[in-house]
C-alpha cells in the first residue's frame, strides 16, 4: 500500500499566488553577458550546422550564466517550482535561431522528451482551427479554449512566447502542494481517493496493444519523502465517457474541489507572457492553465508558443505506477510509434 502523507507541507513549494503577485523574484532577466554568449554560439558554424534535434548544451555554451541555470534547476526541485526568464530580444534573431536558443537553454536544464504520438520534441502551442477542447482525442493546446489546471507528463515544461494573442491567453499557475494542504485542512475525506487516483484517456496516443484508458493513476504520490502531483481533468472526464462509466459522487466532489481550489484568487498566480519570455514549470509541484484567447486574423500574426518537455538528470525518483501514464515501461513522455522523434520550427 503506498504511503499517504497526512501532514501539511510548509516548504517553499507551498506558495500562494497572493504572496507572489508583488514579488518579482520569480522573474529572471537574461544579462547582457548571456546575450553575448548566445550571439557567439550562433555565429559559430560548428554549432549551427548541427540539426536542432542533435543539439546539446555544448552547441549553445552559456558560460556567463551556467551557475545561474544550475540554481534555477535547484529552484524547481527545492523551491517554488517555476521561473520566467525574460530579456531575449526576439527581433534580433530569425525564427530558426529563436528555436535553437530555446532548445539550447532547455538542454542546459534537462533532456527533451516526446510530447505527442508524432514524436515532436519541440512543440507548437497554437490554434490549428476546427477543433473543440474536450472532444475525443483533441489536446487543449491546439485550440483557443480556456484550459483547466493540469500538469504534463515530464519533469519540467518550458514555454517560449513567440507571439501573443490579440486578447487573452493569460498564463495561470497554482501550487499543487498548497492545494494538497487545502485538501488536508478542508476535505481530508478526499485524501485517500486522490492518492488512489483516476483513470485517464490516452487520447489516441497509446501504442498498439496498450489499452486506450489507463488504470488508476494517483493525483498525489508520496514517494521517498517527496510529494508529487499528476492531474489532467479533461483526460479523466474523457476516460469516463470513452469507457462508458460514471464518476461517483465522491470522485466528482474531489475533482470539483481540486479545480475550484486551483482557480482561487489567493491560490493561483496569473501572468501574461510577453514575446521572448520563457516560462519553465516543475510539473511535480505546479499546475498550469491559461485563459481563453481571441486570435489575430492573419496566420502569421496568430498566437504561437514553443514548448519543451524536459526530464532533469538526477531528478526526483517517482513511484513507477505514478511515473508511467502510458503503461509502456518508458517512463514519462508520450511514446511515439517506433521511437521516432523530431523537432522542427514549422508553424
Amino acid at each position: 500500500m503506498p504511503e499517504i502523507l497526512r501532514q501539511p507541507i510548509t516548504d517553499r513549494s507551498a506558495w500562494r499566488g497572493a504572496d507572489l503577485r508583488h514579488d518579482n523574484r520569480w522573474y529572471w532577466n537574461l544579462p547582457d553577458a548571456a546575450i553575448r554568449d548566445i550571439d557567439a554560439a550562433l555565429a559559430n558554424p560548428k554549432n549551427t550546422a548541427v540539426p536542432l534535434i542533435q543539439m546539446t548544451r555544448d552547441h549553445l555554451p552559456l558560460p556567463s550564466i551556467e551557475r545561474d541555470i544550475a540554481a534555477l534547476v535547484q529552484e524547481f526541485e527545492h523551491g517554488r517550482g517555476f521561473v520566467v526568464i525574460r530579456g531575449l530580444p526576439l527581433a534580433r534573431y530569425t525564427d530558426d535561431q529563436i528555436a535553437r536558443i530555446f532548445w539550447g537553454i532547455g538542454r542546459h536544464i534537462g533532456n527533451p522528451i516526446s510530447q505527442n504520438a508524432q514524436g515532436d520534441l519541440l512543440g507548437h502551442v497554437k490554434d490549428v482551427g476546427g477543433l473543440t477542447y474536450g472532444a475525443t482525442n483533441v489536446r487543449g493546446y491546439q485550440t483557443t479554449a480556456e484550459l483547466s489546471f493540469h500538469n504534463d507528463n515530464c519533469d519540467v515544461v518550458g514555454l517560449l512566447c513567440f507571439r501573443k494573442a490579440r486578447a487573452g491567453g493569460v498564463s495561470r499557475l497554482s501550487s499543487a502542494t498548497a492545494i494538497y494542504n487545502e485538501v488536508l485542512a478542508k476535505h481530508p475525506e478526499h485524501l485517500d481517493l486522490l492518492c488512489r487516483g483516476f483513470r485517464y484517456d490516452l487520447r489516441g496516443e497509446e501504442r498498439a496493444g496498450i489499452a486506450p484508458i489507463t488504470g488508476y493513476i494517483p493525483v498525489y504520490s508520496y514517494y521517498q519523502g517527496k510529494l508529487s502531483a499528476r492531474y489532467v481533468y479533461t483526460s479523466i472526464k474523457q476516460a469516463s465517457r470513452k469507457g462508458n462509466y460514471t464518476l461517483t459522487a465522491e470522485e466528482t466532489a474531489a475533482l470539483t474541489f481540486l479545480n475550484q481550489t486551483a482557480a482561487r484568487e489567493d491560490i493561483m498566480l496569473e501572468m501574461m507572457q510577453e514575446p521572448g519570455d520563457m516560462q519553465f514549470c516543475f510539473n511535480h509541484t505546479v499546475f498550469h492553465s491559461r485563459t481563453t484567447f481571441e486570435d489575430w486574423e492573419k496566420p502569421e500574426d496568430k498566437r504561437h508558443l514553443l514548448r519543451l518537455w524536459l526530464n532533469v538528470p538526477n531528478g526526483r525518483n517517482l513511484a513507477p505506477g505514478f511515473a508511467d501514464r502510458y503503461g509502456t515501461g518508458t517512463g514519462m513522455g508520450v511514446p511515439p510509434p517506433g521511437g521516432e522523434v523530431q523537432a522542427t520550427m514549422r508553424s
